[in-house]
This record gives structure tokens, C-alpha cells and sequence, in this order.
């Protein structure tokens, strides 16, 4: 099973990077999130917002900079400025670094998705798309499974697996207290697919898909909560 990332750094302190950032820091607690931004007075902003991230005023396609935010111990990286051209950029470089990061580049361009494999990018994202939740998707990856939007972005359909440090493990449904705008479809127990009752308990590697409204994803995020470190 892979791990999950809670040594994250986000290159771009923009509203993309900074509600990332937040929601990170409501999900999950032992995250540690560092953000490079560049506009000295934005960094100001996002670090007075922010509880636990460090924020760290510079520039991402600087190496020095990369060095002051501990590259060799981030797991994932994010590059989420507004620049297409310095998120395929930033990607690179950390690929010098160490090629065992979790790269993720915002891209604006379609073609520059074609750049993808030969850059070594792991993650390419649409910020079309359902920005942060996608994101989350990926940083997660290995609980949360795949999530998507409906009604124009107002719910979430979220695929996520129990682990054996997840809240709902050994509970039963009608014991979880999910609020009403958070309800579960079906749950996933080898190879059979289940409709669960109000008496069904979650076990391990239960695969639980979700429909959520988008305001509570942090709800959810937390049943699945870990703490490796």
C-alpha cells in the first residue's frame, strides 16, 4: 500500500496553493506543509492565515530556496503557481534533486499535457477541474482512491479505502454520526459490492464510496485520517 504524503511542499502561495494548504492542515493533523512564495507581501498574507505550514518567501526555480525548504525530505511536491512554463519547470529540478518525489504540476495549456511522460511529472492538473479535491486525491493517494464532481462542482463522489487507522474501522454505520449532506453508496468488501445497512460494520480494506457535498470533504478526509510520523 502506498504511503501517504504528509511532507508536502507547495511551490505557489496563490488561492489554488493557499486553500490547499488549509485544507490540508484541517485533514490531516501530522502533515507538514511548507510553501514557496515568491511575492513577499501575498507570503505575509498566507502565513499570518495559516496555523501550521511554513511559508517560506522566495522563488521555486531557485535552488537555494529549494535547499532552505529541506527538498531532500519532501515527499511531494506541488508547483501551483499561475505560470504553466515554471510549473513544468519546477517539476524538472526537483526531478534533479531526487527522483523518488511525487511531482504534481498546474497546467492551464492542453498541449503542455503531452510534456508529461517525457518530464517525468507524475501528476498533471486541470485547474478547470475540481482543483483542490483533485489535488487532494493525489496527495492522499493510497486511501483516497479517485474523486470527482457533480452538479457543477456542489458534490464530491469520493472512493476511499479503510485502513486500520481509520475512524470508521469496526464501526458500525448507523455509529458513524455522518451528517446528512455526507452519504455512503456502497462499500466494496473482496470483490463483492455491498449496499450497507444501518447495522453494517466497516472492516479493513473496505473500498467505501461516498457522495458528499464539497463543504464537507473534511469530514471525510478525517475518517481517514492517519499518522505516520
Amino acid at each position: 500500500e502506498e504511503k501517504i504524503a504528509t511532507k508536502i511542499l507547495i511551490i505557489g502561495g496563490g488561492n489554488i496553493g493557499f486553500n490547499l494548504a488549509k485544507n490540508i492542515e484541517q485533514s490531516l493533523e501530522s502533515a507538514r506543509v511548507k510553501i514557496i512564495e515568491k511575492d513577499k507581501a501575498r507570503a505575509e498574507f498566507i502565513a499570518n492565515e495559516l496555523n501550521n505550514s511554513i511559508i517560506i518567501n522566495g522563488n521555486g526555480l531557485d535552488e537555494d530556496v529549494l535547499a532552505e525548504a529541506n527538498i531532500d525530505e519532501v515527499e511531494t511536491v506541488l508547483a501551483l503557481t499561475n505560470d504553466d512554463e515554471d510549473n513544468l519547470m519546477v517539476s524538472v529540478l526537483v526531478e534533479k534533486f531526487s527522483k523518488d518525489k511525487r511531482t504534481m504540476a498546474l497546467i492551464n495549456k492542453p498541449n503542455y499535457s503531452l510534456l508529461q511522460s517525457s518530464l517525468k511529472i507524475d501528476d498533471l492538473i486541470d485547474p478547470r477541474m475540481n482543483t483542490v479535491s483533485s489535488i487532494l486525491k493525489h496527495v492522499h493517494k493510497g486511501t483516497i482512491q479517485t474523486a470527482y464532481t457533480l452538479l457543477n462542482g456542489e458534490y464530491e463522489v469520493i472512493e476511499a479505502e479503510i485502513i486500520e487507522t481509520s475512524e470508521l474501522i469496526n464501526k458500525e454505520l448507523k455509529s458513524a454520526n455522518l451528517p446528512d449532506s455526507i452519504r455512503i453508496g456502497a462499500v466494496l468488501r473482496e470483490k463483492e459490492i455491498i449496499i450497507p445497512r444501518s447495522n453494517f460494520i466497516f472492516k479493513e480494506k473496505d473500498t467505501v464510496v461516498f457522495l458528499a457535498q464539497r463543504d464537507q470533504l473534511s469530514i471525510v478526509e478525517s475518517m481517514f485520517r492517519i499518522s505516520p510520523f
